[in-house]
């Protein structure tokens, strides 16, 4: 029996002894304005207020504390106030001993702390027990932390932050029984490690961790570029401790394999844009979409040259080869811009004139270059309407100077020079026609003939054959010549004298006309001869 109990216990069975604080039980015999009039057994009525018994009538029966009594005072006093904290102290010892949450209202602040009053008892909340955001007139649910008499006043010490990680670590138990891997969860970032990590706090009960290997499918592990402390972040579930009490997150997998998803909306040939996420000797990496890369080889960087890529540049690449299960992409630049010598044909149509500068010669034909990464070629055959030429007698390595537009031959534009002047075939063909009787001189000489100029520039070929055997031929010296073939087209003349002279080679003077080739191959006719070498090159 505690003290409370002896203490009701000897009111009870002494009614005719009255003292000061002694718990007394009466009936109500009469109600009159703000009093309340109660039998206890004494020569008087004790009175109680009405603010204490607020629904009291005649005939009730209360339980209360004498305050007042004195044979000086006509009515003795009555008070449940004091029965009742007396109740509400045994509540707070016996919710001391069984851990039992309590409520209380925050009274005052005070040095230190606050009060705190439980139904008229009064407790004291330590500033470090508090919690946040605590203020006078607030209902709040404590722990009770030591709980004491002292020389019969209570000396009682509360906690609302106990209270409050109490309920927290239900909630966090609450929350480790309810997830499971692939649930999605949303939490408040706490703390950013760029070595490490992210920290996230979920309903503010319990800790998630995000490796930054699972911040991307991408290159891209820098967890500031993701979040900050403060913000809101979700991420999946992947795995939960609840020995430790935490979860591990992923955000990459919140958003799904990228190379699923780009397998099903990409194929060979599309072109897109990507990010260079690094450079190496044989080629460049570029991201086109989070966490799929492709390789681009040093070939498929440009048309021309070797351009120059940094770390985060923009490019457009064409996918010329995907490998899903090996998570490989070939990717293209060069093969996603226009191809230069189709840009430069655009704005230089065949029949326009350009400047260029020979780069090389080599062999019948030369190499110009034109300028944004194109390259010219110019043959022999386009050097003069006349017979070909060497190249070099036409172009030096190292001139710059003016070229016509042809067309294009593979990466390179056809140029020409002679296209730059009248074509003299044309006046040929109008002036002269086979049958006709020209005197012109010798230009050259050569093993099969001579080439006779026209006035027109244009030289024709006079093969021995067609020379009376009497006849020696002479350079510069004019010669009168019937043309027996005229083929503008074809860039070709031939002159005869015999046929002017109305004389034709015997057929000795034929058979004599055989070139050796070699030791061992026998001979060429003259005419198999001219067919080859009497066509332009």
């Amino acid at each position: 029996m505690n003290e409370f109990e002896k203490l009701l216990e000897e009111s009870l069975t002494s009614p005719e002894e009255f003292r000061k604080g002694q718990i007394v039980k009466g009936k109500v015999v009469k109600v009159s304005g703000d009093t309340v009039f109660v039998d206890i057994g004494y020569k008087t009525e004790a009175v109680i207020s009405r603010d204490e018994v607020p629904d009291a009538k005649e005939g009730d029966e209360i339980e209360a504390v004498l305050v007042r009594f004195s044979p000086r005072i006509p009515n003795p006093v009555l008070s449940r106030k004091p029965l009742e904290e007396q109740k509400e102290l045994e509540n707070l010892r016996k919710a001391f001993l069984e851990k039992r949450d309590v409520t209380g209202q925050i009274e005052k602040k005070t040095r230190g702390g606050f009060i705190v009053n439980f139904e008229g008892i009064k407790a004291f909340l330590p500033l470090s027990e508090a919690g946040k955001k605590v203020k006078e007139g607030q209902v709040l649910t404590f722990k009770i932390l030591d709980f004491r008499l002292d020389s019969k006043r209570p000396r009682i010490i509360v906690s609302h932050k106990a209270y409050l990680e109490e309920q927290r670590e239900k909630r966090k138990q609450e929350l480790l029984s309810s997830l499971k891997p692939g649930d999605v969860v949303e939490g408040k970032v706490v703390k950013v490690d760029p070595n490490k990590g992210v920290t996230m706090i979920i309903e503010g009960v319990l800790r998630a961790f995000l490796p930054k290997e699972e911040l991307s499918w991408g290159r891209d592990k820098n967890p500031f570029n993701y979040t900050d402390v403060g913000e809101t972040l979700k991420a999946k579930v992947k795995r939960i401790d609840k020995e430790k009490g935490f979860i591990i997150v992923s955000l990459r997998e919140l958003k799904g394999n990228p190379w699923e998803k780009f397998v099903q909306e990409r194929k060979e040939g599309d072109i897109l844009e990507g990010r260079v996420v690094a450079t190496t000797p044989k080629g460049v990496i570029v991201e086109v979409m989070e966490g799929v890369e492709g390789f681009v080889p040093e070939e498929e960087l440009a048309w021309e040259g070797k351009p120059e890529f940094k770390k985060g540049d923009t490019v457009k690449v064409k996918i010329l080869r995907i490998e899903p299960k090996r998570r490989r992409l070939l990717l293209s630049v060069k093969r996603a811009q226009p191809r230069p010598w189709d840009i430069f044909i655009e704005k230089h149509p065949p029949g326009s004139k350009v400047l260029g500068k020979v780069s090389k010669i080599e062999g019948s034909r030369a190499f110009v270059e034109l300028g944004e990464g194109v390259k010219g070629i110019v043959h022999r055959s386009d050097l003069s309407w006349t017979r070909p030429k060497r190249v070099e007698e036409v172009l030096k390595e190292g001139e710059e100077r003016e070229f016509a537009v042809l067309g294009l031959e593979g990466k390179f534009v056809k140029l020409g020079v002679k296209q730059l002047t009248e074509n003299p075939w044309e006046k040929v063909q109008e002036r002269y026609k086979v049958g006709d009787v020209v005197k012109l001189p010798v230009k050259q000489l050569a093993s099969f003939g001579a080439f006779l100029e026209l006035p027109e520039g244009v030289e024709g070929l006079l093969p021995f054959s067609e020379v009376p055997k009497h006849i020696r031929l002479k350079k510069d010296q004019e010669y009168e010549v019937k043309i027996i073939d005229l083929n503008p087209k074809e860039g070709k003349i031939t002159f005869s004298i015999s046929a002017l002279m109305e004389e034709k080679p015997s057929e000795e003077e034929k058979e004599e006309v055989v070139v050796s080739t070699s030791s061992s191959s026998g001979g060429f006719k003259l005419g198999e001869i001219l067919k080859k070498k009497w066509k332009m090159q």
